[in-house]
């Protein structure tokens, strides 16, 4: 029994002895601090009212509004090359002719039969009116000068139609044949395109159409050129593509000094609305949560969080209808790193409405420089201002 008693006050003193030793380690002037959060790096946007304009963006290739293939009428050989791939012709100008000896000499023969007749009906005619002949031979005097001058006038259009020419003022942009080749009528020979106007083919849904009427002006931004050229939207489908469900739009663009070269791919942009005195953020600075569409904003080095209702969009800007007011300093970076109460150290202040800075590369300002080339160089943006 003696021995036992020993044991459990071995024990308990044991047990004592640990529990010192953690009373100790928490005494107060012992007590480790709580290490402070480290503030993260930001940059923000002060909140500025502007103006957002909303788009409807169509694109596709420009094609000629009159291309045409040209055929031989006639038969014979290639004498003559007048135009090459590549060059402008005018309306009526020839492209290239056949060796046109035999036609010339069956035209020759056919008016100078004509002119036999009508020196024939002349005479006829006088006698007529003399007594001296009857009715029925000055009408036959004038058939045979009818039907003469009918196969002279048939000889000389085949004389003609041996040099192909130019339906309408135009480009030559490719020819089938060469010099000294035989063609048959209907072979093709040459084509030649009408660059001057232009047409733009694309479609949108069903919602896009009903803010588009004929007689709208788009701008569009061609591959290869700086500035965008303005086009006229000339038609607007009534059925939907089965397949697509969308409707077709064609804008009209005129093309005087063949500044736009048919096949190159365009974007035009036609004014849908425009929304004035608006509060418009970079989208990437909006987060999706479960709450739904949030922000931060920085207030005395601390973020706070704020509940978004989002408006229109347009590109990468979106209106912010309610949740942000002007003079709001918007965490446009490093809002991903941070929660509602982080404490920021804000390191850049945005200098362009999309968030970005002057030091940014390129690739980031990218919508900065496209809209300098929608506004064609102008200093007000067309998308946020």
């Amino acid at each position: 029994m003696e021995k036992k008693m020993t044991t459990r006050s071995g024990r308990t003193l044991f047990g004592l002895s640990i529990l010192l030793l953690l009373l100790g380690a928490c005494a107060p002037g012992d007590q480790a601090e709580t290490a402070e959060e480290v503030p993260r790096n930001v940059r923000v946007l002060t909140l500025r009212t502007g103006d957002l304009d909303e788009y409807v963006t169509i694109s596709g290739r420009a094609e000629p509004l009159r291309g045409t293939d040209l055929a031989a009428e006639e038969g014979g050989r290639v004498a003559r090359i007048e135009k090459e791939k590549g060059q402008v012709v005018a309306s009526g100008q020839t492209i290239l002719a056949l060796d046109r000896a035999l036609l010339e000499a069956e035209k020759r023969a056919a008016e100078a039969q004509r002119d036999l007749s009508a020196f024939n009906a002349d005479r006829v005619r006088r006698l007529f009116e003399e007594n001296s002949v009857s009715e029925i031979e000055m009408r036959d005097a004038e058939t045979q000068l009818a039907r003469l001058a009918a196969a002279a006038d048939a000889a000389r259009v085949r004389y003609e139609r041996a040099a192909t020419r130019a339906p309408y003022a135009g480009v030559v942009t490719e020819r089938y044949v060469e010099l000294g080749e035989t063609v048959v009528p209907g072979q093709p020979v040459a084509r030649i395109v009408d660059p001057y106007e232009l047409k733009l083919r694309g479609s949108v849904s069903e919602r896009e159409i009903r803010t588009i009427d004929e007689g709208e002006t788009a701008r569009i931004l061609f591959a290869g050129l700086d500035e965008p050229v303005t086009g006229t939207v000339h038609w607007i489908g009534f059925e939907a593509d089965p397949m697509t469900g969308k409707f077709g739009v064609e804008i009209r663009i005129e093309n005087p000094d063949l500044e736009v070269r048919p096949g190159v791919v365009g974007t035009a942009r036609i004014l849908k609305r425009a929304h004035r005195d608006v509060v418009t953020v970079p989208r990437d600075a909006v987060l999706q949560q479960a709450s739904g569409a949030v922000a931060f904003v920085v207030q005395d080095s601390v973020a706070r969080r704020r509940s978004l209702r989002l408006g229109p969009d347009q590109g990468l800007m979106v209106i912010v209808e309610e949740g942000l007011e002007p003079g709001d300093r918007l965490v446009v970076r490093g809002q991903r790193e941070i929660h509602d109460g982080s404490r920021v150290l804000v390191r850049e202040e945005a200098s362009h409405p999309d968030g970005t800075t002057d030091a940014d590369p390129a690739v980031i300002r990218q919508t900065e420089t496209v809209s300098d080339r929608w506004r064609g160089g102008s200093e007000s943006d067309g998308e946020a201002r």
